[in-house]
Formats: C-alpha cells, structure tokens, sequence
C-alpha cells in the first residue's frame, strides 16, 4: 500500500514537472535604427519552450515598469514602401517615460510570459539595452497628429498644418478613404471600429488611431 502511495505521489510530481511548467521567454533581440526623421525598432522574442502552462500572453517591461501586456511576440515601428510607417506599440512614444519625458539615459528592455491559471508570469533570462532616442536632445517634442473628437462619429477635425495628403486605413492596412488637405473630413461613411489615420506633409508623416464609434 506505501508502494503504491510513493509511486502515486511520484507520478503527479513527474507529471506537474512536465506539464505544469511557467517557462521564460526566449531569443529576445532588439534593433533600432534611425532614418531622418524617425526612429524605428523592432523586438522579437520566441515562444517559451514546450511544455508549459496554457499561455495567455506577454507582458514587457520598461526600466522594470510594465509597458504593456500583448498576444504578439513582437512590437515594431518601421517604414514599408507600401503603407509607409506601421506599428504596432504607438511608435517612438516607446522611447518616452509615463511622465512624457524620453529616456535621455537610456533604458532596460525584458519580457515575461503570461499563464494561466491566475495570471502567473514566467521570470526572465535576458534583457536588451537601448541608449533612447537616436539624435535627441532633451529638447526632443513628439510629433502626434493633432485630431478630435477621437472618438469621433464621423466629423473628424486636423488640426496638423502644411499637409499634402490624407489616408486613412482600416487594421488590415487597407487604404478607405484619401482626402486633400483640409482641417476636417467626414469618415461618416466608415464602420464603427479601430481605423489609421496618415497625415502626410513634406517633412514628416504622421500616422495616428482613431476610432469610429
């Protein structure tokens, strides 16, 4: 009967062993790179190895402060010849403290997965630097596309000047609308929904959400 216990007992902790596990991320890699006048990145990790719990996500970190939590295994901002600049964080806003202020001495990168039950998460192996924002100063100002009321149902007003173009996008990166300049437009014919708003000058290009409500 004690042997039968003992090998009970030792098969639930050989079992919990192998499919109870809350495993770490893993290859975590970071580029950044800077093309006047942007900066642009990407950070990439791989799924935690097999078996583990059942994972609901990642949770990233900043300076050990949480970011952001998301089902992608990686954020990016980057320039495509075809949609232009697309992300999928906010953008260079990744480079700027809760406070608003960049992080003019850099800053630590980590990510830990997220299991449930309960929401657990994993440690973490590695972690990347990054010096913050490339040829910033402290007097450094974001560029935000200046609209409201966001959400809007339908009259959407731009406040940005010196455009020479509009686009607007729906989340598969399809163009819905164009529009020349103007310091309002109607998207009244849109969907309800999350859309992408491009604001296209001779010395930038802007790319904000809105949403349609």
């Amino acid at each position: 009967m004690i042997k039968k216990l003992l090998l009970s007992a030792f098969l639930i902790c050989l079992f919990d062993n192998s499919f109870g596990q809350n495993n770490p991320v893993e290859n975590l890699t970071w580029d950044h790179w800077y093309e006047y006048t942007h900066n642009f990145f990407q950070l990439n990790w791989d799924e935690p190895t097999q078996p583990h719990n059942e994972l609901v996500g990642y949770n990233i970190y900043k300076n050990n402060e949480l970011y952001r939590f998301q089902t992608e295994r990686t954020i990016y901002n980057y320039w495509t010849p075809v949609y232009g600049i697309v992300t999928n964080c906010d953008g260079e806003s990744f480079f700027f403290q809760n406070t608003g202020e960049p992080y003019n001495n850099g800053f630590v990168i980590h990510v830990t997965a997220v299991y449930n039950p309960g929401q657990i998460e994993s440690e973490y192996l590695q972690t990347v630097f990054d010096g913050g924002l490339l040829l910033s100063t402290k007097y450094f100002t974001q560029k935000k596309a200046i609209i409201f009321p966001n959400p809007t149902n339908g009259i959407l007003n731009i406040g940005n000047e010196n455009l020479e173009k509009i686009f607007v996008y729906d989340v598969s990166g399809k163009i819905v609308n164009e529009f020349s300049p103007s310091s309002q437009i109607d998207l009244s014919n849109l969907s309800k929904g999350l859309y992408i708003i491009k604001l296209i000058s001779l010395k930038e290009i802007i790319v904000d959400k809105i949403v349609i409500q």
